[in-house]
């Protein structure tokens, strides 16, 4: 039982790497430019962060990208205080709790994200992912059909495949 264990959680470890390259995106408000996030890409309805905000979430895409993970949700925390309708701080955030094996506390930050940008695929794909890792695999498997149908809606053919792709090895894990 204890190697399945470690089987499923290689498997599903090899996985998160494959999508979180959308957590770094930076975001520019100054001078009235658009948000720059990967929501860019997706179906969003989250409003444009403040300056400040912003500030707090390029530093903390800057500190995940060092690998510096707690500095990141630290700064993601801090930009979510400044404007809590951050939609893509929440997602970053739950992305880098999954990292730290906070299953619980990305979930939350994702369930979050995704009631503040239904239509975006980005925040389905991460919590699918957790939920993966956190061994809820049939909540996984929803949640990443959801974002493949979002992703496909949005013409994001790479992003839906990956959805799939990890659908698939999901299936093909033992049960």
């Amino acid at each position: 039982m204890n190697s399945l264990l470690k089987l499923r959680g290689l498997l599903l470890v090899s996985l998160i790497g494959s999508f979180l390259y959308a957590c770094e995106a930076k975001v520019n408000v100054s001078g009235g430019t658009e948000v720059k996030t990967t929501a860019e890409t997706s179906a969003t309805t989250s409003k444009k962060p403040s300056e400040e905000a912003a500030k707090h979430y390029n530093s903390g895409v800057e500190k995940a990208k060092a690998g510096d993970s707690q500095g990141a949700i630290a700064e993601y925390k801090e930009a979510i205080r400044i404007s809590p309708d951050f939609a893509q701080a929440y997602n970053n955030s739950g992305a880098e709790k999954a990292k730290l094996k906070d299953y619980k506390g990305a979930i939350a930050d994702l369930n979050e994200a995704i009631h503040l940008t239904p239509e975006d695929g980005d925040p389905h794909y991460t919590r699918g992912l957790a939920k993966a890792q956190s061994e809820d695999l049939q909540g996984a498997k929803v949640d990443l059909e959801k974002a493949a149908e979002l992703f496909k809606k949005s013409g994001l053919t790479e992003k839906a495949n990956a959805a799939t792709t990890v659908i698939e090895k999901i299936d093909k894990l033992p049960k």
